[in-house]
């Protein structure tokens, strides 16, 4: 009998250890860029999620053609969240790199480039 109970008190530690537990400094951010072609218009975006309503957002999108700036976007700032979207002149058959940087309450997030070509 104490063989029966200790073997289920393991698959009981087992079976709670295996869910999986919200540290209380794990983040629920989301930074989500984009870059899209229409035509000759290039539409650069980005989406930016903080964890709180309150979070200070900061950032800067630029498109770029090789090591030419076609259009830039500076200082764009928001709280909680950020949507922004905005269109470029581009030319068909080349490669366009779009490059992000955002702050989340004065904390820099790594995004990388997104280079595609208009077709």
């Amino acid at each position: 009998m104490r063989k029966v109970i200790a073997l289920l008190s393991v698959i009981a530690v087992v079976f709670v250890m295996s869910f999986p537990v919200k540290a209380a400094s794990e983040s629920y951010m989301l930074i989500k860029p984009g870059l899209s072609f229409n035509g000759t218009n290039a539409t650069c975006s980005l989406k930016v999620y903080g964890e709180n309503n309150t979070d200070s957002i900061v950032a800067s999108v630029t498109l770029k053609q090789g090591n030419s700036v076609i259009k830039q976007w500076s200082d764009l700032s928001a709280s909680g969240y950020m949507n922004f979207s905005d269109t470029a002149y581009v030319s068909h058959g080349l490669t366009y790199t779009m490059q992000i940087t955002v702050e989340i309450n004065g904390i820099s997030y790594s995004i990388a480039d997104i280079v595609k070509t208009c077709n």
